[in-house]
């Protein structure tokens, strides 16, 4: 990747040495998971199993929640909808239509089962995200209509409810059973939260109102972005030290994306030209990732080497997906011939380095798998 200034060129070689991860990939071979029959598929998560989770299409075109699983591709229920959210052991959830055909409810995808967990009583749930144990946490609406995060099983549903305003949204769940999101206060501000099932629990703000709780690790560490004395949002980690301000690139502000089980960290942050750039941050300092020779990107995942997955703008302004390791960025849509429009918003990254997303193969679009070759 060509650097813009000599601060990139030492923020990339600092990630080199900073991060062992494995060497960059020679090569990469692509797979086409294929559909039920129809046209297109989209994957929408990926294990350190290397299982992909999604829909396809059947032959008359209706999509169906599906697992892949080597290769083999087995539809996790026979209502139409779609699987959002994977655990590390296979278990999935998503959204499923309910047996009377009238909504869209979230699902656990569990053993062969498709469980419907229904709402609060009003016409939507979604399922975000799914652990070993079968517990899901997603949001559902109550009878007046408003969103309330939720922590589920096959047996029931709980409303973790708000900090007294209106609306709740669960945005990540660890093997623990430990829901993080943002609920709103009676003054209608977001506020972080932490939730076992039994309450909701305020880590604070970095001295603002604002403050939401995008993903969690299975060490319990948090991140996401609150807002500052000055009100602007930074990104934090919330772990046993407290809500620690990860700083910026330069500029005014922060968030916080993703956070692996070292407790690194990606995300954008704003640089002292008033662009947003992907970063990483190693728990002592943030670094540029950089574009793909544009001016914005996004950090949107981590694995545990360091490697990250995001998009990036290219220098006419389109958002392209990216690969990023040892401080190389290179374009998703060019690691592997025959593979293109990859979806800069839907791109997963495991352990071993294999990237799944949705693209097009062949003029159709297809989910499908990126995995390294030596």
């Amino acid at each position: 990747m060509t650097m813009k200034n000599v601060a990139s060129l030492f923020a990339a070689g600092l990630a080199s040495w900073l991060f062992a991860a494995p060497a960059m990939s020679a090569g990469w071979t692509l797979t086409d998971l294929g559909t039920l029959g129809g046209a297109s598929s989209a994957a929408n998560g990926l294990n350190n199993a290397g299982q992909v989770v999604g829909y396809a299409e059947a032959a008359d075109g209706t999509p169906y929640p599906v697992m892949w699983n080597g290769g083999v591709i087995v539809a996790l229920s026979t209502r139409p909808g779609r699987a959002l959210a994977l655990s590390g052991s296979g278990l999935a959830a998503g959204n499923v239509m309910s047996a009377s055909g009238l909504s869209l409810d979230a699902t656990l995808l569990s053993g062969g089962g498709a469980y419907d967990l229904g709402t609060f009583g009003g016409s939507f749930s979604s399922a975000v995200a799914v652990n070993d144990s079968g517990q899901v946490a997603g949001y559902a609406r109550t009878v007046d209509e408003k969103d309330h995060a939720f922590l589920a099983t096959a047996s029931g549903m709980v409303d973790l409810g708000t900090f007294g305003g209106q609306y709740s949204y669960a945005y990540g769940l660890n093997q623990a059973g430990l829901v993080v999101g943002s609920a709103y206060d009676v003054s209608g501000a977001p506020r972080c939260f932490l939730s076992t099932g039994g309450g909701l629990i305020d880590p604070g703000t970095l001295g603002g109102r604002a403050c939401s709780a995008l993903a969690v690790n299975d060490a319990g560490q948090v991140t996401g972005s609150s807002s500052t004395s000055t009100g602007v949002g930074h990104a934090f980690v919330f772990d046993k030290r407290g809500m620690v301000d990860l700083g910026t690139l330069g500029g005014s502000s922060s968030i916080g994306y993703a956070i692996n089980r070292l407790g690194q960290v990606v995300g954008a942050a704003r640089t002292a030209a008033n662009q947003m750039h992907a970063f990483l941050h190693d728990g002592t300092r943030m670094l540029d990732l950089g574009t793909l020779g544009g001016t914005t990107s996004t950090a949107t995942g981590v694995n545990a080497s360091g490697q990250v997955i995001g998009n990036a703008t290219l220098a006419n302004g389109s958002k392209q997906p990216f690969f990023y390791a040892k401080g190389v960025m290179l374009n998703v849509n060019n690691l592997a011939p025959g593979l293109s429009n990859v979806d800069p918003a839907r791109l997963y990254l495991n352990d071993a380095g294999q990237i799944a997303g949705t693209g097009t193969i062949n003029g159709k679009q297809r989910a499908f798998v990126l995995t390294p070759t030596p």
